[in-house]
This record gives structure tokens, C-alpha cells and sequence, in this order.
């Protein structure tokens, strides 16, 4: 991990702060969601409109949008570089199940996950740097053979 300033932490967390709140928040209106679906006896799974039946989440599916959320508040929290491609993939599934809300904060919210500060604060850049010293290496050898 790269060694960085009170100043560089400060802002990284600053620009991670809007997507903390949003994946806290999201993870407990899921885990709401998974409580209420084994906790009421008589309710309906699905929704029948004359011959279309629109079905509704089951608690499976409801476990692993919950899962989702928890690792990517770990890994946020514990500033490790997968947390990004995590992040933009809770992000997507908030856009498309809580749409239109989900899909509104989750537009604002891209551009925080791709900000640079946030990138350097998650040590993602430097990871990526790393592989592309590693593959101009590995081409620069086979130059010289």
C-alpha cells in the first residue's frame, strides 16, 4: 500500500463519504426487506395481473443484494483496491432495482467512485499501475529475446 498524506486521506475519505452513507443505507433498507419477507406468514410472493404474474424478490436473492453491500462497505472501510469494481457493481444494482431514486444517487454517486482522490485513497491507481509496469517488463523481455 501506498504511503499517503493526512491531506490525500483526508480528501479520499471526504469523496467516499456520499457512497458509505448510500451503500449503509441500502444495506438496511435490504436487510428491512429480508426480515420482512421471512417474518409475515401470509405474504404474497408475487403479483397477479389478470395473465401476467410479476414475481417478487425471494429471501435468496434478498441475501445476496445484502452481501453485496457488507463487502463493499469492508472493503471500503479496509481500503483495499477490489472495493472499487465492487462499489460500481452496487452501485448498478441500486440503480436498477430502486429506480428512478436508486438510479439518480447512483449517476451522482459514479463519478465519486471514479474520482481519482477516491482511486488513490482505495490504492486502486497503484494497483493498476503496478500491472502495467509488469506487462511493459514482460513485453520488454520478449523484445530482448
Amino acid at each position: 500500500m501506498a504511503e499517503l498524506t493526512n491531506k490525500e486521506l483526508n480528501l479520499g475519505k471526504k469523496v467516499l463519504g456520499g457512497i458509505f452513507i448510500f451503500f449503509w443505507v441500502i444495506a438496511a433498507l435490504t436487510g428491512l426487506g429480508l426480515t420482512s419477507l421471512n417474518w409475515l406468514p401470509g405474504f404474497v410472493h408475487d403479483i397477479s395481473l389478470g395473465p401476467v404474474g410479476i414475481g417478487l424478490p425471494s429471501s435468496n436473492t434478498t441475501f445476496i443484494f445484502l452481501a453485496l453491500y457488507v463487502v463493499a462497505l469492508v472493503g471500503l472501510y479496509i481500503r483495499k483496491a477490489w472495493a472499487v469494481p465492487v462499489g460500481r457493481a452496487g452501485l448498478i444494482v441500486a440503480m436498477v432495482i430502486f429506480f428512478p431514486v436508486g438510479t439518480i444517487f447512483g449517476a451522482i454517486l459514479w463519478k465519486r467512485i471514479n474520482d481519482p482522490a477516491a482511486k488513490k485513497y482505495l490504492n486502486y491507481a497503484v494497483v493498476a499501475e503496478e500491472e502495467k509496469t509488469k506487462e511493459t517488463e514482460k513485453e520488454d523481455d520478449k523484445g530482448k529475446n
